[in-house]
């Protein structure tokens, strides 16, 4: 299988449920769907996302990329994946503000927001973020070929998945948002993952 095929598959994903976001139709599944998380709100447990969710923003990403950083620059020693893991997290960001521009998509007012939302809904730069920047983190350590390492890979990707889920809890996207902002940030992912795994030629 071409190494194109899964970023073209989900680029075009892409394309066609941001085709659909105002459609009536994708607009009452977004709403079954955040009014199932409104539900979930409890004071027990809103602190508990909030937390999780500082993951999905810009201090949460700079930390975390300061520790990869310093992982494999001093640790592994490789300095083609500190690259790429700053392009993943810059390029996701710059591409999420041109497609939030770009659709102009408003935040949804079905719910009470927990956090003050900023600039337009879709695709969700949390999401699309984490996908990118934590998803070459989850395909680098699947890459690399050692059983320990596709433990910690699922638990990365369990990560992007809360961070989404976090922001439906708190009202301030739609699902088809966080959905849009996985697709285009797994692009970004498995595109950075060609540079960051490439093998120089002799």
């Amino acid at each position: 299988m071409k190494k194109w095929f899964w970023p073209v598959l989900l680029a075009v994903l892409f394309t066609v449920l941001s085709g659909l976001i105002h459609t009536e139709g994708l607009r009452s599944i977004d709403r079954s769907i955040g009014d199932f998380f409104y539900g979930l709100r409890s004071d027990s447990l809103t602190p508990a996302v909030n937390a999780l969710a500082e993951l999905g923003t810009t201090i949460g990403f700079v930390v975390v990329l300061l520790l990869t950083l310093v992982w494999t620059l001093v640790y592994l020693r490789n300095g083609r994946y500190a690259v790429w893991l700053t392009v993943s997290l810059v390029g996701g960001w710059l591409l999420n503000k041109g497609l939030k521009a770009l659709y102009s998509r408003e935040r949804p007012d079905l719910w009470d927001y927990l956090v003050v939302p900023d600039g337009y809904s879709f695709p969700s730069g949390n999401a699309m973020i984490s996908a990118a920047f934590f998803g070459l983190i989850a395909l680098l350590l699947l890459r690399s070929g050692r059983a320990g390492n596709r433990v910690w890979a699922v638990i990365v990707l369990l990560i992007i998945l809360l961070i989404g889920v976090s922001r439906l809890y708190l009202g301030v996207h739609y699902a088809s948002d966080i959905v849009g902002g996985f697709l285009a940030g797994a692009v970004i992912a498995e595109v950075c993952s060609w540079g960051a795994v490439r093998r120089r030629r002799k």
